[in-house]
């Protein structure tokens, strides 16, 4: 098994909060602007991409 060390540094702590707090206002923009079915969409496939680069960087479980 292959084990994968990541460091995170407080740096790097604020670069995600700032692009989780972008996307965020995008989305409620969306949500003003066209509507909640659309922001929701958007926000539910961002979750699914999300959730499968990180199984697919993740070590295989056996």
């Amino acid at each position: 098994m292959h084990i994968i060390h990541v460091e995170l540094t407080g740096k790097g702590v604020l670069i995600s909060l700032g692009l989780l707090a972008f996307v965020l206002a995008v989305l409620a923009l969306v949500w003003l602007v066209f509507s909640p079915a659309v922001a929701i969409g958007i926000g539910i496939g961002l979750v699914l991409l999300v959730k499968g680069l990180i199984a697919l960087f993740s070590p295989a479980k056996q």
